[in-house]
């Protein structure tokens, strides 16, 4: 088929436009691309805080006390850990955390040693105190015995202990001293109030005065200020409350049978002079039960202030006024107020003639 001029032109037109099209569409080599438009490339990092490094150089401190033959040492632990900083990262769209270099380092892991074994160091000998509690404590007693081992008989020649630590590892470090002289005089001062003590208890406790009573309470609470555990003054203290409770019911027992001997008087009082005493009928009832109630202990009180108006001579001498039981021998009253002093005695005890004193200095001074 035999085309037109006008048709030949548009072909050939067409035909020269192809080779344009695929130089550009079908090259191998990508097109060159902006640097400034690239997501793919890594942001400057920025800070994002710091972390702390595994703790090192672990080192003790410890306070140390030493009082009336007592060491206590209160151990505390430290270490030193690295700062580490941290920075955040931007990378391929990725958000990425990067430890940097230490820069410097700041105490860590403070807190109350435990696994440490606490000693003493004495010229190369060396004793054990132990492990501490919870609380970073160790307590312990030194006894003579024990400081004599440490730093032998002659105290006037004795030495500073060293307070050693020696951790699991087996490491060690000093931790303090602990003048031993101080701990020898608690010791000697212990022994000199011991021996007094002893001294008071062994003898009969009726036989020690007033003063030497107080004195025996005296070395109870010093004993006491020790706050030592040593065997020696918890035994004294017993044996100083068993006497003392032993003395108190020997006492007892003693002013019970000074009231039944008064009680046994003031029946015989009654008895002698029953027909001719005039007394009130509840009187009559307790004696005769032999229990003086308290309606009849109010009777003798007031029978006795009217005997004593009537028979000055029972307060003594004139100026000095002073009761005791014998004046009842002396200058006996009437019956009637014979019975009331016994009933009152039997219901205070003797040491009630100081009230009766008393008594006397309002009614005839």
């Amino acid at each position: 088929m035999a085309l037109s001029l006008s048709e030949l032109s548009l072909f050939r037109a067409r035909t020269a436009v192809i080779p344009l099209v695929c130089s550009f569409a079908c090259s191998s080599n990508p097109a060159p691309s902006d640097p400034s438009s690239s997501s793919g490339s890594a942001a400057a990092p920025r800070a994002a805080g710091s972390q702390l490094g595994a703790p090192r150089d672990t080192h003790y401190k410890a306070d140390v006390e030493a009082q009336h033959g007592r060491i206590r040492v209160v151990v505390r632990q430290e270490s030193v850990c690295d700062v580490i900083p941290i920075h955040v990262v931007e990378e391929q769209g990725e958000t990425k955390w990067v430890a940097g270099t230490p820069t410097t380092t700041k105490p860590c892991e403070e807190r109350f040693a435990r696994n440490v074994i606490v000693s003493l160091d004495v010229n190369g000998n060396t004793y054990r105190l132990g492990e501490p509690n919870a609380y970073g404590e160790v307590q312990t007693d030194l006894a003579d015995r024990m400081l004599q081992n440490l730093y032998g008989e002659d105290t006037s020649q004795t030495p500073v202990a060293h307070v050693v630590l020696r951790d699991k590892q087996g490491n060690a470090q000093e931790v303090g001293t602990i003048d031993l002289t101080q701990l020898a005089a608690t010791g000697k001062r212990l022994e000199e109030l011991l021996t007094e003590f002893r001294g008071l208890l062994d003898r009969s406790q009726t036989s020690l005065s007033g003063a030497e009573l107080a004195r025996a309470y005296e070395l109870y609470e010093q004993l006491g200020a020790f706050d030592s555990g040593d065997p020696r003054i918890g035994a004294l203290q017993a044996l100083f409350l068993e006497r003392l409770y032993q003395r108190k019911a020997d006492e007892a027992t003693d002013r019970f049978k000074k009231n039944l001997e008064a009680l046994n008087v003031a029946k015989d009082i009654l008895k002698a002079n029953r027909t001719a005493m005039v007394i009130p009928g509840y009187v009559l009832t307790s004696m005769d039960a032999g229990a003086p109630d308290a309606r009849t202990v109010e009777w003798a009180r007031g029978q006795v202030a009217v005997a004593l108006r009537r028979s000055p001579a029972l307060c003594g001498e004139a100026g000095k006024p002073g009761f005791t039981w014998s004046r009842l021998k002396l200058s006996p009253p009437v019956a009637e107020s014979q019975l009331a002093f016994e009933v009152l005695r039997y219901a205070y005890d003797n040491p009630f003639e100081k009230d009766i004193t008393a008594l006397c200095q309002r009614i005839v001074m």
